[in-house]
């Protein structure tokens, strides 16, 4: 009865206004998450010719991507915690900041040498965290919390053309009509044109100077309850070792992070993929705008098709991680063949049907981690990507020779690549899950320690539709990108199923009640 009365007062109650500066904090972010977005890829069209001007090995040459990979996973955490105790809009200032500093050192490579824009691209990685990891707390601090889905679905949508962008400038703009030849003026040459996209990349990123004076944390009246109900402090230790021990998260863990570890990688070493076939950088930057073309539109059809069938999402996935390593090996034959037209084919077909598996693995791993935050699943699993990308990338760019790749060396990367494909698979088929874990409600997927649950009858799923910020944080290059590690709460509420009503409960108050409950665990071992 009084929770019923307590949900009459609140329809009454007016909603907080929204400010029109609102919309000036929107396009500064905005630009703050493409601006970082594109330097991320730069070098991978014509890595084999600046290997060969700078005469670096491939491992130093991979090293420019991965250097601006790595940083994420090991600052997401601290930047999390940062943006909850300073707000969204100092971390997002620092990340602009990182971003310009890293931007203009690299101006200095032919001075002092390539390692100057290792440097500068691990700087501007740094800087993707601030910026990534704010997107939740900048929705909720000037929008209402119904808009918040759409500002980050975008968001991602925008980052995927920003990696577009990426691969477009240097293929078939800057390099374009560049071949290299071991003689002193095709090296200066080459080194200009290094220079020149070092230059546009730091005109870009200066036009994040605003960001510095007009962005705010917080509106003047937040429209979002969520800001009051946020968590400051959590006992992160003891939450990612529950998590961690899970034995279903492990497999959902392991899969994901072969699987987009090693599509990235297979991008980021594409270039020397199809150099024996006689193909370039122009080529590459098309080869690469395909994949994550198909990438975007296999998560928009097939991995909603897959989410229709939740009795049998895993078989599906299971069929679906088979059918990807089929894939792979038509990339292979299309490499032999030679033809341009099957080789855009092929690695079309790559990122079609590998990309559907990581959101829908993402989302399995919000349910098995149930009722802990799903956002702490999400960041894990993403640090597990990106950990893998590094590893994979530079072990194959060795593999399979750099700039001096020949077909056989090609045949053994792309076996091993299914190989690992096939590995995957085989640590997915681990995966045990129960039916009907959660009382009274739709949840199809049973949590873990459900008997220990600290919010029996609360589901993941409204009405059985899937839980949305689980496909909002797989972008093809992107995991973490709509949900902050730490310190912000995902995209779509916890309901209520238990008392026949529909309150949102949203992830900050489950944080509440796991802390309570370790806390009072601690005052017993105390006692």
């Amino acid at each position: 009865m009084q929770d019923s009365e307590a949900n009459k007062s609140s329809k009454n109650i007016e909603k907080p206004q929204l400010y029109k500066w609102r919309w000036v904090m929107l396009i500064l972010f905005t630009l703050a998450v493409f601006m970082n977005s594109i330097p991320g890829e730069i070098y991978v069209p014509p890595s084999a010719e600046i290997q060969e001007i700078y005469s670096e090995s491939e491992t130093m040459i991979t090293l420019a991507q991965t250097s601006y990979v790595i940083m994420h996973p090991i600052l997401s955490i601290p930047c999390s915690q940062f943006i909850v105790k300073y707000g969204w809009a100092s971390a997002t200032n620092i990340g602009v900041a990182l971003t310009i500093g890293g931007s203009l050192i690299k101006l200095l490579v032919n001075q002092t040498g390539f390692f100057i824009i290792v440097l500068g691209q691990a700087l501007i990685g740094a800087g993707k965290p601030f910026i990534l990891n704010a997107q939740a707390s900048m929705a909720q601090n000037w929008f209402y919390p119904e808009s918040r889905p759409s500002i980050i679905i975008a968001l991602n949508v925008l980052n995927l053309i920003s990696n577009v962008v990426t691969l477009m400038i240097p293929g078939k703009w800057i390099f374009r009509n560049y071949e290299y030849e071991n003689t002193n003026e095709s090296i200066t040459q080459g080194k200009d044109l290094v220079n020149q996209l070092n230059m546009v990349c730091l005109f870009m990123t200066l036009t994040l100077v605003p960001c510095f004076v007009f962005l705010r944390s917080v509106a003047p009246t937040p429209p979002s309850a969520l800001v009051q109900q946020e968590e400051k402090k959590i006992n992160t230790k003891k939450t990612m070792l529950k998590i961690l021990s899970n034995h279903n998260f492990q497999c959902c863990l392991l899969a994901y992070s072969v699987y987009l570890g090693l599509v990235k990688c297979l991008v980021l070493i594409l270039p020397y993929l199809i150099r024996p076939a006689g193909y370039g950088k122009g080529e590459v930057s098309i080869a690469g705008s395909i994949a994550m073309a198909s990438a975007a539109l296999s998560q928009s059809t097939l991995a909603a098709f897959i989410q229709k069938f939740k009795n049998v999402k895993t078989q599906l996935i299971k069929v679906l991680m088979i059918i990807s390593t089929g894939s792979l090996g038509v990339f292979y034959l299309s490499i032999t063949n030679g033809n341009l037209i099957f080789i855009y084919f092929a690695i079309g077909l790559v990122g079609f049907f590998i990309m559907p598996i990581a959101p829908v693995l993402m989302d399995i791993s919000c349910d098995v981690v149930f009722p802990i935050s799903p956002s702490y699943a999400i960041g894990i699993m993403y640090i597990g990507s990106q950990l893998l990308l590094v590893i994979f990338t530079q072990v194959e760019a060795v593999i399979v020779g750099g700039a001096n790749s020949t077909m056989t060396r090609v045949t053994i990367t792309l076996i091993l690549d299914m190989g690992l494909q096939l590995l995957g698979l085989f640590l997915f088929s681990f995966i045990r899950i129960n039916k009907g874990g959660v009382t009274q409600s739709t949840h199809v997927i049973s949590p873990i320690d459900v008997q220990e649950s600290l919010v029996q009858g609360r589901s993941l799923f409204q009405k059985g539709q899937a839980f949305s910020s689980s496909y909002v944080g797989s972008s093809f290059f992107n995991a973490q990108a709509s949900i902050a590690f730490i310190g912000t709460t995902p995209t779509a509420p916890y309901t209520d199923y238990e008392k026949d009503q529909k309150q949102p409960i949203f992830t900050s108050e489950i944080v509440q009640w796991q802390n309570g409950d370790i806390n009072q665990q601690d005052q017993i071992k105390q006692q």
